[in-house]
């Protein structure tokens, strides 16, 4: 049996973290006035300064958000995964986007438009709980972001990044798989790409990741958690 339009949008919505759990009536009528949009690896989604007019659900790929930097460079804020959205908050305040918006890799996305959000929050307080839940784990991610690359060493910052990869169920060891290439990264915490690969280096050389390509095994994820809140490093006992 062939599966509509609404059926494949709502389909995508629910793979979203922040309509995972939303009621199937509120959740179609959110798919009503989303569509899908498909970006290729540089694609620039929304420039800094552009008015706001949705926000954005990434399905596959991963996305960045930059500011410009010093020099004509940008400033990586944040990369965006899969299952993750952004923008969200801007279409309250009818403000231009402060960001500029680019894919990282062959993406897909879900663009969810402000005037359906609008209309669903002035319509059912479980949809306006559910926005402002999902902002509110936005923000308290990009405090932590932003506390960690200005207050945590170089070693901390990037294994905490490692870390988060990896998630909170981690086991003794896990592999994870870098996001984006090394200039990106080193940007996002707010390091040189130099001093980027020289912490790898030094992670590696205490034995606590072996690093092939853009995979990264994790040796030992107490003594990386140890890292993150301060502690030295050192060679494997």
């Amino acid at each position: 049996m062939a599966v509509s339009r609404g059926d494949g949008i709502r389909s995508m919505l629910r793979d979203v973290a922040l309509f995972s759990e939303l009621p199937e009536s509120l959740l179609a009528a959110v798919a009503v006035d989303a569509r899908e949009r498909r970006l290729l690896r540089g694609e620039v989604l929304f420039r800094a300064g552009e008015l706001c007019s949705a926000f954005y659900c990434v399905l596959s790929g991963q996305v960045k958000l930059t500011v410009a930097g010093g020099g004509g460079g940008e400033k990586v804020l944040e990369i965006v995964a899969p299952g993750e959205t952004f923008a969200e908050a801007l279409m309250f305040g009818h403000r231009p986007y402060p960001v500029t918006a680019v894919a990282l890799s062959a993406t897909r996305l879900l663009v969810v438009g402000s005037r359906t959000v609008h209309d669903l929050i002035a319509q059912d307080p479980d949809f306006a709980r559910l926005m402002l839940v999902g902002m509110s784990v936005r923000l308290h991610r990009l405090v932590r972001q932003i506390a960690s690359v200005s207050l945590s060493s170089a070693a901390e910052r990037v294994a905490d990044l490692l870390l988060s990869l990896a998630g909170p169920e981690a086991g003794e060891s896990v592999v994870v798989e870098l996001p984006a290439g090394k200039a990106v990264l080193a940007s996002r915490l707010n390091l040189s790409p130099e001093h980027f690969s020289r912490t790898l280096r030094d992670l590696a050389d205490t034995g606590l990741i072996r690093v092939e390509g853009r995979r990264v095994a994790v040796l030992d994820v107490a003594r990386m958690r140890l890292v993150v809140e301060g502690g030295r490093l050192g060679p494997v006992p």
